[in-house]
């Protein structure tokens, strides 16, 4: 289940809470539209890609565009978060501020279905700190191949987790040159 811009826009706010939650969720997919639209990240995707496809995998399946894109986007994780350890922290203390119950209400209603499977994610999403894990690029590779697992794909074991290993060390050292560019850009096309 995605929640869709439409959707949220239609989503009427009972409280202050809800409004910013609203205001939140929005300013997150314009924010992820507009980053994915600028050149840097397509540069930085395209290099992620050459990365990957020079990799030598064996014996797996490896969808290259969906890899591609979600390495870059952690490998920027990665160098924000490596620039600013604090961001992690500070992300999951708002993000432990937050009422479950009434982000759950308000979710069911904005996708107009039951989400019974959503507390159990959000426990598990604010318990396991994984942020924090990207201050490795070894954790990075991890949550790659765990992100990879849950899209159905296959996930990295033995010599290609250490391949990918690789890959994520070089894509983090591209990033750290782009990172600034990647956000200004992002920015540019928000205004």
């Amino acid at each position: 289940v995605r929640l869709r811009p439409i959707s949220v826009e239609r989503q009427p706010s009972a409280t202050n809470e809800e409004a910013a939650l609203r205001a939140g969720v929005l300013v997150h997919l314009a924010t992820d539209a507009a980053f994915h639209k600028t050149p840097a990240f397509a540069e930085a995707q395209a290099e992620a890609g050459r990365l990957l496809d020079g990799a030598g995998f064996e014996g797996i399946r490896v969808r290259r565009f969906f890899v591609a894109h979600v390495l870059t986007e952690l490998a920027l994780d990665a160098v924000l978060l490596r620039r600013d350890p604090t961001v992690a922290d500070d992300f999951y203390a708002a993000f432990a501020a937050a009422d479950p119950a009434r982000v759950m209400r308000w979710t069911e209603s904005a996708v107009g279905q039951p989400l019974p499977d959503l507390p159990a994610v959000l426990t598990r999403f604010a318990r396991s700190r994984y942020l924090h894990n990207y201050g490795e690029d070894e954790g990075v590779a991890t949550g790659l191949s765990r992100l990879c697992a849950r899209a159905r794909q296959d996930t990295f074991e033995g010599d290609n987790y250490a391949r990918l290993v690789v890959v994520v060390t070089q894509t983090v050292a591209a990033l750290e040159g782009r990172a600034d560019a990647l956000m200004e850009e992002t920015g540019a096309v928000l205004s």
